[in-house]
């Protein structure tokens, strides 16, 4: 086993190329944003298992990132051979605390888990909901609009406002909570990123929320024509203290979904932790249902 804190170009493509196919197979991509924006820099500690027939195929790779979240997968044709349990227990001297994920907690992943001795921390629950029928802005008191206005996000003037108020509404958020400039700059180079699916709310010109639509990257000269027929991500939502409770957030969303449904995208699905009562009954006021989970563990979770 290989454990590098910077990957050579070619375990770089031999892992995205190990990522595809676990995504293709499983219907799941096995690590998170993080994990494989980590593929990209040396903010992980990366393990890989190579073929010995073919040292630029990987049969494993997990990822142990800074904040001690451990992702991993095997290739499909080479799983029941001890390379998950070589792995794990890898990640685990590096972190004892390692909190790991099994993205789509399916059975055979849990199962794996709990007989190594981890229990659950935390679960994230995927949202989904069908834009069929258009979603109307709801009512806000005027008082709250005052000085209002939706646009595009703008780098130069919105940046380190967004990193702020994103730090303020996520202060408890173990990973959104964290992110830096230089997190959000390297977001605003990724090819899926287009500024007007960045809405923000501005008053008197300073941005106090924004909701964040992720949708897939295509090379197309039409990218709004190719990607009509593919759901999209709510990406992350959130208002600046001084506003919620207003309102803000809710005209964010309508916004976005009345123009997701004009563009023509079918559906559009969100993260949400669990136990985050009052946001899941906020989105299930607006049609959203459960269509996903994952689930995180550790050496020190719950039974």
């Amino acid at each position: 086993m290989i454990t590098t804190a910077a990957l050579s170009q070619t375990h770089r493509d031999a892992a995205r190329d190990l990522l595809d196919t676990v995504t293709a197979h499983d219907r799941i991509s096995p690590l998170d944003e993080a994990a494989r924006l980590a593929l990209q820099g040396d903010s992980a500690q990366h393990l890989l298992l190579e073929a010995d027939a073919a040292p630029t195929q990987l049969l494993g790779y997990a990822s142990v990132l800074a904040d001690g979240t451990v992702q991993g997968m095997v290739h499909p044709d080479h799983r029941r051979s001890g390379h998950g349990t070589a792995l794990l227990r890898a990640a685990l001297e590096l972190r004892p605390d390692a909190g790991v994920w099994a993205h789509g907690a399916f059975d055979g992943s849990l199962a794996f888990l709990t007989g190594a001795g981890l229990r659950e921390t935390r679960r994230l629950l995927t949202l989904h909901h069908e834009l069929d029928v258009a979603h109307p802005v709801p009512a806000i008191p005027a008082s709250s609009l005052e000085g209002l206005r939706l646009d595009a996000f703008d780098a130069e003037r919105d940046a380190d406002r967004w990193v702020e108020v994103n730090a303020l509404a996520f202060a408890e958020h173990p990973e959104q909570g964290a992110l830096t400039r230089a997190d959000l700059d390297q977001r605003l180079a990724e090819p899926w990123f287009d500024p007007e699916d960045l809405l923000v709310a501005l008053r008197d010109e300073e941005l106090v929320g924004f909701v964040w639509v992720k949708r897939e990257a295509t090379e197309s000269p039409d990218a709004a024509a190719a990607s009509a027929g593919h759901d999209a991500e709510i990406y992350v939502v959130a208002t600046a203290p001084s506003v919620q409770g207003h309102g803000v957030a809710g005209h964010l969303l309508a916004a976005t979904l009345n123009r997701l449904l004009q563009a023509g995208v079918p559906g559009v699905e969100l993260y949400v932790e669990a136990d985050n009562a009052p946001a899941l009954r906020l989105y299930e006021t607006w049609g959203f249902a459960v269509s996903g989970r994952d689930v995180q563990m550790s050496a020190g979770g719950t039974s």
